[in-house]
């Protein structure tokens, strides 16, 4: 495993847990065909780093044989569990993630504001199902100016990456929010 060529992109959210967990996706290049297994792979600090920000590697496996000459997008994807609030010890927060690549850094601030904590709050507490949200349907109505797509877990979905839509899946039994992700 080694670092990829270049880190396009980093979203960092919280996940419909109790307590909440972190969702890290990156979005990043590789300079020929056939890189497989792309994931984070976290930095270890012997003490806490003073700006909170958790630093990871964006590493894949590099192909061997014959290649195309291309630039490759590449996605990984991990889920933290662990509290936010309490990420490096009690009363110590995760601020945010930096991505390492080969070429370059890139850093997702965490908005722990309180608005997004009601949001999390709401989707992990007693929320009210979502039934005038269709899965199966793909429309323009926008969040935060996506397009979105709504589906149940477990549906099948097409694996086109689009930065300009938003996921949300539900839950088959209570149609709840289960996870909200983008691309």
């Amino acid at each position: 495993m080694q670092r990829i060529m270049e880190v396009t992109s980093v979203d960092i959210s919280l996940v419909k847990t109790k307590p909440p967990q972190i969702l890290i996706v990156a979005h990043g290049t590789v300079p020929t065909s056939g890189w497989k297994t792309p994931e984070l792979s976290p930095w270890f600090y012997v003490r806490p780093p003073d700006d909170g920000i958790q630093d990871f590697d964006f590493v894949a496996e590099e192909p061997g044989g014959i290649v195309l000459e291309v630039i490759t997008t590449v996605v990984a994807e991990t889920t933290i569990p662990r509290d936010p609030a309490d990420y490096w010890g009690p009363g110590q927060p995760l601020r945010g993630v930096r991505i390492h690549a080969r070429g370059n850094a890139k850093e997702a601030l965490l908005d722990t504001s309180d608005k997004a904590m009601q949001a999390v709050a709401l989707f992990g507490g007693d929320a009210t199902p979502w039934p005038w949200l269709l899965p199966g349907r793909s429309s323009d109505c926008g969040l935060t100016g996506k397009s979105l797509r709504v589906y149940h877990s477990g549906d099948i979905l097409t694996l086109d990456y689009r930065p300009d839509r938003a996921n949300i899946e539900l839950s088959p039994t209570t149609e709840r929010i289960v996870r909200v992700w983008f691309g």
